[in-house]
């Protein structure tokens, strides 16, 4: 769902463990979609779109 990825998104903020943690497996997508999963959100790469352009503009940022 688009508010599991607006939490997974939040966490990657806030928790620098977790952020480190997936950025070691960001060039695998099957082990970071493992590890998503294992995390507890559940979302699609739509989602996750969708998410990202929740939060850029409840932040007034202009997406790349």
């Amino acid at each position: 769902s688009v508010e599991s990825a607006l939490d997974y998104i939040g966490r990657m903020r806030a928790d620098e463990d977790f952020r480190q943690g997936m950025n070691a497996v960001a060039d695998d997508e099957d082990a970071a979609w493992t590890r998503i999963r294992a995390a507890g959100y559940d979302f699609t790469l739509v989602e996750f779109k969708a998410a990202q352009d929740e939060m850029y503009k409840a932040h007034g940022v202009t997406p790349p």
